[in-house]
C-alpha cells in the first residue's frame, strides 16, 4: 500500500512539474528577460546621455595627471614584462 501511494504521489508531482516547466516557466522567464533588457537599455541610454552632456562633439578636453602619482588606473593600460631573446 505504501509503495503504490508513493508511486502515485511521485508521478503526480513529476507530471505537475513537467506541465509547469513546459507551459508556465517560459512566460515567467520571458517576463524577467524583457524586464532585465529594458533596465540595461535604460541604464545604457542614461550613461550615453550623461557622456554626451559632458563631452560634446568637436570639443577638446585635456585631463592632466599629477606627476607624483604612482597609482595605476584602468585607463593607464596593462604593463607586460618581457625579455628580448637572441635568434642564435
Amino acid at each position: 500500500m505504501g509503495l503504490i501511494r508513493f508511486a502515485i504521489i511521485f508521478f503526480l508531482v513529476y507530471f505537475l512539474i513537467s506541465l509547469f516547466s513546459r507551459y508556465v516557466l517560459p512566460f515567467i522567464m520571458r517576463f524577467f528577460f524583457r524586464r532585465m533588457s529594458e533596465r540595461v537599455r535604460r541604464d545604457l541610454e542614461n550613461k550615453m546621455r550623461d557622456r554626451n552632456k559632458r563631452e560634446r562633439e568637436g570639443e577638446v578636453t585635456i585631463r592632466y595627471k599629477p606627476r607624483d602619482s604612482k597609482i595605476i588606473t584602468e585607463d593607464d593600460g596593462e604593463y607586460i614584462d618581457y625579455e628580448e631573446l637572441d635568434d642564435k
